[in-house]
C-alpha cells in the first residue's frame, strides 16, 4: 500500500495497492505512455517492477485489507474488469480520432454497455475502428456502440464532464430502440432470447429492426444459424434481412415458409411506389447487406432492390461469368425493367451492372443509368492479370475489417463465402468492358489513390460512355461510401439521376 510518493502508508491510512512478483506483465502492448504510468520501478527491490492497480484500500488493525473504491475509471462490465482509460488510448491511436472517452452506460448490471464517445476530424469508418480495436483488445471489452460528438462536454473546472456524456449516450442507444414491444408466444420468446445473446443489446422489442440495435452482415449470419439450430430449420442469411424484425421472422417461422422461396436472390429492401427503381447488385463478397444504409438514404418513392450472388446458400451454383450474371439477374429483375431504372454496384457489383445496363441498352432501353461505386478498371493489358485470388487468412481478415468480428459462423459458411469470393475475383479478372450506348456515373473514393489514378479510372469509364458521363468523388476509402456519413453524398447522386428521367419524361 503505497501513497502518491510510493511510500508505504501506515495501517488504517488510505493507499493505492500495488502489485509485485513474477505474474506481472511488461506492461501495455504500443502504449509507452500508459505503461509509464501504471508500472513503475519497485522501490524496495531493484530490478523489479510494480503494478498500480488503481485500488484504493487500508490495513485493518487484524491485517487485513479493505476495499475503500478506485482512483481512476478501471470498471466491471458483465464480471470483467475494463481499464477504460486502454480503450481510450486504443480508440485514440485509430486516424482520425482526436479524443475519446470509454464510459458505461445502463443503470443496471443486465443492461449495461460499453460506449465509446469520440471526437473526430471527419467521418470515421466503424468496420476500420472495430478491426483496429479487435486487434489489442479481446470481444468482451470491445465497445459496442459509437457516439460521435463535436465536442466533448465539459465541466467548469475544464474537465470532462462524463456525467453529461452518460446522458447523451442514454439518449443516443433509447433513439435506436424506438419499437419496444413485448414477445407474445414461444417463438417470439426464443427469438428474443438469440437477439440479446448476440446482439448484446438488452432493450429489444420485437418491431425493432435488427440492422437499427447493431446488426452486421455477419451478424445476420450467426443469428441465421442460430434460428436454424433453435427450430431445426434452414434458414437463409436473406430470411433475415427481409424480416428484419422478432414479429416478421416469428411470422416466417411460423408460415413454414418455404426454403426455394426463401432463397431467392433477389432481395427488396422496399417496393416504393413502383415508378422509379434502384437495383443494387453485390460484391465479390456476394451480399448485398452493404447497401442497406443506401437504401434509407434514398426516398421513400423509390423502389430499391438487393441482387445476391449464387453460391451464397448450401446446394446453389455460382454463375460462371459476369455475362452469365448479368443474363441470370435480368430475368429476376425483368418486372423493373419497364420502369426507370438505376443499376448499381459496388466494386464488382459495378461491373456486373455495367454489363447489365449494357444489355438493357442494346435491347432498346433508353431510360437505364449505371452508377458504379470505385469500380475499377484499366486498359493496360496487365491490370486484370493482377486480379487474383485470396488465401484463407486475407479473406478472415476482411471478414474482420468490412463486417465485425466472425466468431460462432460454422467453418462451413466461412469456406463457402471464401470460395464465392475468389470464384467473383476470377470472374472479374475474365471480364472485358465493351462500350457502352448509355450513362455512365462513377462514384469515386478519393482516399488510397494517387491524382492520377483517379483520372485514368474517370478516363477509362469516359471512353466506354455513350449517352452521357458524370464523376463524382467522395471522401474516405473503398467501403466509406456505403458504411459512413458519405453514404449521403452517393444518395444524393442516384436522386439526381432519377430525377432525370422526370426531365426526360417531361421533353
Amino acid at each position: 500500500m503505497l501513497d502518491e510518493r510510493n511510500a508505504p502508508v501506515p495501517a488504517g491510512v488510505s493507499g493505492q495497492l500495488h502489485i509485485g512478483g513474477a505474474g506481472v506483465a511488461r506492461g501495455y502492448m504500443g502504449l509507452a505512455e500508459l505503461t509509464a504510468e501504471r508500472f513503475i520501478d519497485n522501490p524496495f527491490v531493484a530490478g523489479d517492477r510494480l503494478y498500480r492497480s488503481g485500488d484504493l484500500a487500508r490495513y485493518r488493525p487484524d491485517g487485513q485489507l479493505e476495499f475503500l473504491g478506485r482512483n481512476d475509471f478501471q470498471v466491471k462490465l458483465r464480471g470483467i474488469r475494463l481499464e477504460l482509460s486502454e480503450i481510450e488510448a486504443r480508440l485514440d491511436l485509430f486516424p482520425g480520432i482526436r479524443s475519446s472517452v470509454a464510459l458505461i452506460v445502463g443503470d443496471t448490471a443486465q443492461n449495461q454497455r460499453l460506449v465509446a464517445c469520440c471526437v473526430a476530424d471527419g467521418a470515421v469508418d466503424e468496420s476500420a475502428l472495430r478491426a483496429h480495436l479487435a486487434t489489442t483488445l479481446s470481444s468482451a471489452v470491445m465497445p459496442s456502440a459509437y457516439l460521435w460528438l463535436d465536442a466533448l462536454p465539459l465541466t467548469v473546472n475544464g474537465k470532462v464532464d462524463r456525467v453529461a456524456l452518460a446522458t447523451l449516450a442514454d439518449q443516443d442507444l433509447a433513439e435506436r430502440q424506438v419499437n419496444l414491444g413485448s414477445p407474445r408466444d414461444h417463438i417470439e420468446l426464443a427469438l428474443y432470447q438469440i437477439w440479446k445473446d448476440l446482439l448484446l443489446v438488452p432493450q429489444i422489442g420485437i418491431r425493432d429492426n435488427f440492422f437499427n440495435v447493431g446488426g452486421t452482415s455477419i451478424a445476420a449470419i450467426k443469428m441465421a444459424y442460430e434460428i436454424g439450430r433453435a427450430f431445426s430449420v434452414e434458414v437463409p442469411v436473406r430470411v433475415i434481412l427481409g424480416h428484419p424484425t422478432i414479429e416478421a421472422l416469428g411470422g416466417w417461422l411460423r408460415t413454414g415458409a418455404s426454403l426455394t422461396s426463401a432463397q431467392g436472390n433477389l432481395i427488396e429492401f422496399r417496393r416504393g411506389a413502383g415508378q422509379r427503381n434502384v437495383v443494387c447488385i453485390h460484391p465479390a463478397g456476394g451480399t448485398a447487406f452493404c447497401y442497406l444504409s443506401l437504401a434509407k438514404e434514398l426516398p421513400e418513392s423509390i423502389g430499391v432492390y438487393g441482387v445476391q450472388s449464387p453460391g451464397l446458400n448450401p446446394g446453389e451454383s455460382t454463375e460462371p461469368s459476369v455475362e452469365a450474371m448479368a443474363d441470370a439477374y435480368l430475368r429476376r429483375i425483368a418486372p423493373l425493367t419497364s420502369q426507370p431504372l438505376i443499376l448499381t454496384g459496388l466494386s464488382f457489383g459495378g461491373l456486373v451492372a455495367y454489363e447489365m445496363a449494357w444489355r438493357l441498352t442494346a435491347a432498346g432501353h433508353r431510360q437505364v443509368t449505371v452508377v458504379l461505386l470505385d469500380t475499377q478498371g484499366s486498359d493496360d493489358p496487365g491490370f486484370r492479370q493482377h486480379i487474383g485470388t485470396v488465401d484463407m487468412a486475407e479473406f478472415r481478415d476482411k471478414l474482420v475489417r468490412f463486417n465485425g468480428m466472425y466468431p460462432g459462423i460454422e467453418d462451413a459458411q466461412v469456406e463457402r463465402y471464401f470460395h464465392l469470393y475468389n470464384h467473383n475475383r476470377l470472374a472479374m479478372a475474365a471480364y472485358e468492358c465493351e462500350p457502352h450506348a448509355g450513362r455512365i456515373v462513377l462514384i469515386q473514393a478519393r482516399e488510397g489513390f494517387s491524382r492520377t489514378q483517379l483520372h485514368e479510372l474517370r478516363s477509362f469509364w469516359r471512353r466506354r460512355a455513350g449517352d452521357g458521363y458524370k464523376a463524382r468523388l467522395v471522401h474516405g476509402g473503398h467501403w466509406d461510401m456505403l458504411e459512413s456519413s458519405e453514404v449521403h453524398r452517393v444518395s444524393q447522386t442516384l436522386r439526381q439521376e432519377l430525377q432525370r428521367f422526370d426531365t426526360q419524361e417531361a421533353q
